[in-house]
């Protein structure tokens, strides 16, 4: 018989001297039904209502992504004020574009002095049927948000209980704890909690069993399917009629996550089985055809209001920074399309973001040097130019203030516009002009080290990291933040087309991916083979993998699945692999490590030695 449940506090001291502490009881064995709690019982505590989805083994999916974003969102406090204020800016927005061109009348504007006698009276009775529906619409869809939200508090009361009383986290210390301590600290409690209760079988052990990485393959089970398909080319989102470049926006990336996801998974985020049934192919992929054809439909009948939208919204986001720094126009951004190849798998969000934080400058440098210098020529002389000009007419407002606003250097165009105007000349013409530190670098040297945080490479590259063909390349991936905005603009409208001519070609690449690169963990569910690191079924030798893949197809591109199993490790440094093969590539790593710091050799060295793959500090 099992031991009785026990009903005392367990305390668990980490190496910082803090300590968690949580009941032991254990729910009982499965089969057996637990007695209902009587109605006139006192209410569970956030506490109690935390451990028990703690130990819900149908929905860990659940617990753990309210967990990581407890941790990303830094608090109850953040997390629910970050949502109102989203609904406040997007109720603000709509409801300024909905006055602005609809309750205006702007033939009047130029000969009245004031607002009111501008303002339609009782304009929305003038709105068409379809611009009322889409209004009434929006109303219900932002109350029901804000109602999502209200009702979401409860649920992050029960995390923050689970964080201060049972992990040992008050809300204080949530903005300095690092992730993969929280991560050990649940991995560390449910050991205690396997050793207390003796009555489990060892296949029932293996299912509450945690690690590391199950715990974050429950958090990024969808993720990890998204930046596979990108890694293997499996998605054809080129534009029709443009080529066979591949072009993300975030539209195309709402519409794939929303079609690819919803369809494959079930409510508690599992695989559905029928997707794993090579019979089943034909039609699983003429269904995913007709979804995506459908939002076809669903984005060409909204592409308008969203273009309007985008452009209102993006205006009243990014004016004062424009206004006051316009050089961020020439700035450049990883394009939602690099980001989805240079993510490891298992990477959590704040991890990736970090990297592509601390790639952002290099790469920004290293694009610096490849320099057009009939251009930095004509550059100097227009930022002299514009720059004499805003100096002059600066001095003059200084005599004289209201003459910034008054007097007219060109029909309706004062001293302030032309201030503003010939500022943002003179930025854009500044940002083309490198500085003295910048003359004497080499290309190859400042891309090496982007491409560590980034870790990633394409093959073509090795050799030729300061060629214009790698740079072409690279621009691509690092691409202008107005080019970036003008593509999401360009990908409302396009986003239609994508998913009605080119996306419906890839549905049966799509479910022959996810039926091939599938495998079930015990207590873990489906996931997907890359993300948990079996070097046996993917491992690639041109990567120093310990094992041989049965056949091409089923090894990661660029070394993706290599370079995520050392990137995990060195997030979670306590994390253990599970498998001899895993262990054996760790020890490779290791020792490659070690030799090139006795050797006092480069970082880069381990790029050759590996097939470019960057083995983190932490290994």
């Amino acid at each position: 018989m099992p031991p009785p449940r026990q009903r005392r506090t367990q305390e668990e001291v980490y190496g910082d001297g803090r300590a968690f502490s949580t009941s032991t009881a254990w729910p009982r064995r499965a089969g057996r039904q637990q007695r209902a709690r009587p109605a006139s019982a006192t209410p569970l505590s956030y506490r109690e209502r935390a451990l028990r989805a703690w130990r819900d083994s149908k929905h860990q999916d659940d617990f753990f992504c309210r967990v990581y974003s407890y941790f990303a969102g830094k608090g109850v406090l953040t997390i629910v004020l970050a949502h109102v204020l989203q609904l406040v800016t997007l109720g603000f927005v709509v409801g300024l574009s909905t006055f602005v061109f609809g309750c205006i009348d702007h033939a009047k504007v130029r000969k009245q002095r004031s607002l009111s006698e501008v303002v339609i009276p009782q304009c929305t009775r003038q709105f068409s049927w379809t611009v009322t529906i889409l209004l009434y619409s929006f109303v219900v869809f932002w109350l029901a948000q804000m109602v999502r939200t209200a009702l979401d508090i409860p649920s992050l009361l029960e995390i923050r209980a689970f964080f201060t009383e049972v992990l040992g986290v008050p809300p204080a210390d949530i903005g300095t704890v690092a992730w993969h301590e929280i991560v050990d600290r649940m991995v560390k409690l449910r050991d205690v909690e396997i050793r207390e209760y003796r009555g489990l079988t060892k296949s029932r052990i293996l299912g509450y069993r945690l690690t590391a990485d199950s715990i974050v393959n429950r958090i990024m089970r969808r993720e990890n399917y998204m930046i596979a398909l990108f890694n293997k080319d499996v998605l054809n989102i080129s534009i029709p009629g443009l080529g066979k470049e591949q072009v993300l926006t975030k539209a195309l990336e709402w519409n794939l996550s929303f079609c690819l996801m919803s369809y494959l998974f079930d409510e508690r985020g599992q695989l559905r089985h029928r997707f794993l049934k090579e019979s089943n192919r034909d039609i699983l992929a003429k269904g995913l055809r007709r979804r995506f054809q459908f939002m076809a439909a669903i984005n060409m009948m909204f592409a308008p209001f969203i273009v309007v939208f985008l452009v209102l919204y993006s205006f009243l986001r990014y004016f004062d920074e424009l206004y006051h720094e316009p050089g961020t126009l020439m700035s450049r951004a990883f394009t939602p399309y690099a980001k989805y190849k240079f993510r490891n798998f298992n990477e959590v969000p704040h991890s990736f973001h970090r990297r592509l934080s601390s790639a952002h400058p290099k790469a920004t440098l290293y694009l610096g040097q490849f320099r057009n210098d009939a251009l930095i020529t004509v550059a100097r002389f227009v930022s002299f130019v514009a720059g004499s000009f805003t100096a002059l007419l600066l001095v003059l407002t200084v005599f004289d203030n209201e003459l910034s606003l008054e007097f007219e250097i060109t029909p309706h165009r004062t001293v302030l516009f032309y201030i503003g105007l010939f500022s943002a000349i003179l930025a854009a013409a500044r940002g083309m002009v490198p500085t003295e530190e910048q003359e004497y670098l080499h290309p190859a040297w400042i891309i090496r080290d982007a491409l560590e945080d980034l870790q990633y490479m394409e093959p073509e590259w090795r050799g030729k990291l300061d060629t214009t063909k790698v740079r072409r390349d690279f621009e691509a991936l690092f691409s202008y933040k107005l080019l970036i905005f003008a593509h999401e603009l360009l990908g409302v409208i396009t986003a239609p087309f994508v998913m009605l001519v080119s996306l419906p070609s890839s549905a049966e690449r799509v479910i022959d991916f996810f039926r091939e690169f599938t495998v079930h963990e015990g207590g873990l569910g489906y996931v997907c083979s890359f993300a948990v690191f079996d070097f046996e079924r993917h491992g690639n030798v041109k990567f120093a993998a310990p094992a041989r893949a049965p056949n091409e197809h089923l090894v990661s591109k660029h070394g993706k699945m290599e370079q995520s199993f050392l990137a995990f490790k060195a997030d979670y440094p306590e994390w253990q692999p599970r498998d001899q093969a895993g262990s054996i590539y760790l020890q490779r790593a290791q020792n490659t490590q070690h030799d090139l710091w006795r050797m006092g050799s480069a970082m880069s060295g381990a790029g050759a030695a590996y097939g470019w793959i960057h083995i983190p500090d932490r290994c």
